[in-house]
């Protein structure tokens, strides 16, 4: 279960001016959460939202940093857990990554938490961030809270990783203007859904001009429909310009959930709720029990993470779990996805058999082995002789 480190806490209460402990004034930052949760979910208002510099305004900018990041500040731990088993992280004596969209800093605090629970591969490292928002005010708080972020971090961990950031006005437009250097990780979150359709050609340019070899793209956004086929759509255009697909997909072909209009595809993570979210939450009428997002993480390799966790290139016999587990009577159910595409995965309750146990305990996104299974067209049927394996879990972990 993924949990925020108890630091944080005290650096949102600095940084806000927020009590985290006072219903009074978690109430007057829940008022502010439920206007914006409108305004991000209504496909009527979200385009016009997202487009104009919502952070600007310093009420929403608080109830962003203190709801908003705090629920987005742990999802990019599960592409990291995931690019970790290549041994992606171990030997280097420099990494430089490039934050695209940084807004107050989710994904780059976020990353340098993972990095300090990881910090086996960062002890001697020197790590830089290059940080892009298109708000020069983002920006600037963004500095003003990185300052009391790291200060709260050096006394939370007993080893620190020395890291520098380095902070830049994104204009897409003339971005490639803007440095002569490639990175060794390109994380993007929550932004391609505020790029213009038209721009996103120039996005991925970028993405493609500034990534290493060897380096790794990870792009985050909401579970919403719009923002994931938006995402999928995206990662197949990545395939057509030479990116291969490192997780969560176990295909680099195009992307069946697009095949209709209905599917889109999404990961849900438990995570230990902080009191003062779930406070928010009774009053705005959120209810962020789980961390919902879609992912992709990319490389210009051809290396993918099954090669790591199954020691092969496989597939047909590994699957990800594209959706929840469905019981109903005489049955349990649920989609698959992998080389052959998106499948509807079914196991009768009179199929039950010590092989197949695990099927009945499976959650959305993890990885399983499947054996001695039936395939028909569009079906995967569990059979009593069918062997059912779970091979990594929806935190990115064996």
């Amino acid at each position: 279960m993924l949990e925020i480190p108890k630091f944080y806490e005290s650096f949102l209460a600095k940084v806000s001016g927020v009590n985290l402990n006072s219903p009074r004034q978690l109430k007057g930052v829940a008022e502010i959460v439920s206007a914006m949760s409108e305004y991000f979910t209504r496909k009527n208002l979200r385009k016009e939202f997202v487009f104009y510099d919502y952070l600007s305004n310093r009420e929403v900018q608080k109830g962003y940093l203190i709801y908003f990041t705090t629920t987005n500040l742990l999802k990019v731990h599960v592409p990291l857990n995931e690019i970790s088993h290549s041994g992606f992280f171990k030997g280097k004596k420099k990494f430089e990554i490039l934050d695209i969209g940084t807004g107050l800093g989710t994904v780059v605090m976020g990353t340098i938490i993972w990095m300090h629970e990881n910090i086996r591969y960062f002890k001697n490292v020197e790590v830089k961030f290059v940080a892009l928002d298109k708000v020069e005010q983002n920006i600037r708080k963004f500095q003003e809270n990185l300052e009391v972020f790291l200060n709260e971090l050096k006394n939370h961990y007993p080893q620190t990783v020395k890291i520098e950031i380095e902070p830049a006005i994104f204009d897409i437009e003339h971005a490639f203007e803007m440095f002569d250097k490639r990175f060794d990780l390109i994380t993007v979150a929550n932004t391609l859904n505020e790029v213009a359709y038209e721009k996103r050609n120039k996005l991925l340019r970028l993405i493609n001009a500034g990534i290493k070899d060897n380096g790794f793209v990870v792009m985050i956004e909401p579970a919403l429909m719009i923002t994931s086929r938006d995402l999928l759509d995206f990662r197949d255009k990545m395939i057509k310009q030479g990116f291969y697909i490192y997780s969560p997909c176990l295909r680099n072909l195009n992307c069946p959930a697009l095949e209709t209009d209905k599917d889109w595809c999404h990961t849900e993570v438990e995570w230990k709720r902080p009191e003062f979210i779930r406070q928010i939450d009774l009053v705005s009428g959120n209810y962020r029990k789980s961390l919902k997002f879609s992912y992709i993480v990319a490389n210009k390799r051809d290396v993918n993470l099954i090669d790591f966790i199954a020691g092969e290139r496989n597939f047909e016999d590994y699957f990800r779990v594209v959706s929840q587990l469905i019981v109903e009577k005489g049955k349990k159910h649920c989609y698959l996805c992998n080389e052959y595409g998106r499948l509807h995965c079914v196991k009768l309750d009179r199929a039950n058999s010590p092989q197949n146990e695990i099927f009945d305990e499976i959650e959305r996104y993890e990885i399983i082995m499947l054996k001695n299974f039936e395939k028909m067209k569009e079906k995967v049927k569990i059979t009593p002789e069918t062997e059912v394996k779970k091979v990594l879990n929806n935190e990115g972990k064996t």
